[in-house]
């Protein structure tokens, strides 16, 4: 009898696992969002990163890549409209102190009480 072939010789097939770590969540930055730029748009941010999450959490990657697309698009506009309100706060607050200055009396009134 011949002996058997050595184990290297032995064919195998290579299991092919997705690569679950391919979908970003987004999650911090979307905590971020909520925390300093814009509440509503943050939140649907977390939304859509809880998504991803489950969605690997089920091996769906089409699912999780498409949540996760959508995450990064609404926290990309999170933080646009976010630092808009935020300059447009500072620019009327700068305006407001201006009127302000500009509506106090005159150091020396026109009058003269004495």
């Amino acid at each position: 009898m011949d002996p058997p072939p050595p184990a290297s010789t032995v064919p195998y097939a290579r299991l092919q696992l997705p690569d679950l770590d391919s979908a970003p969540s987004y999650k911090y930055w979307a905590i971020c969002n909520i925390l300093c730029c814009c509440l509503p748009l943050g939140l649907v941010a977390v939304y859509y990163s809880g998504q991803v999450e489950e969605c690997l959490a089920r091996r769906d990657t089409a699912g999780a890549k498409a949540a996760s697309d959508t995450a990064r698009t609404i926290n990309i506009l999170a933080v646009v409209v976010g630092l808009a309100c935020i300059g447009a706060t500072i620019f009327f607050m700068i305006q407001r102190a201006e009127l302000i200055k500009a509506a106090q009396p005159t150091q020396f009134p026109f009058y003269n009480l004495g």
